[in-house]
């Protein structure tokens, strides 16, 4: 289990790995990867309500963890609001939406992204 609450003094305004509590505000969400303990509160009703009330609200993943959330009919709501982010790959477009929205120290967000 992730001691992590999701959130970095650096970027208080997103939520990573964590999609619960003081997490809810957030507008952009960021999973590195599946498993239980990086996806708490993911598919909680609350968060589901917050879905469907906002256009601006988007996951962030790799696509393999894409690929692994929507074959699961647990997670297939968040279909229309997953944007794809590649990082360190030449040639590959990384998430424009994301760098928008995001402002701080990118180097401490890819670290975690990575993790």
């Amino acid at each position: 289990m992730s001691s992590f609450e999701g959130q970095m003094a650096e970027y208080p305004t997103i939520s990573i790995d964590r999609f619960d509590r003081e997490n809810l505000r957030a507008r952009p969400y960021f999973l590195s990867h599946c498993h239980k303990g990086h996806m708490k509160g993911l598919r909680a009703p609350t968060l589901k309500r917050r879905l469907e009330c906002s256009l601006e609200v988007y996951l962030y993943c790799s696509p393999v963890t894409k690929e692994l959330l929507l074959t699961s009919r647990k997670y297939r709501f968040w279909k229309k609001q997953i944007l794809e982010v590649t990082t360190g790959q030449p040639g590959q477009q990384s998430g424009r939406k994301a760098g928008r929205e995001v402002e701080g120290n990118r180097d401490k967000l890819e670290g975690r992204m990575a993790h």
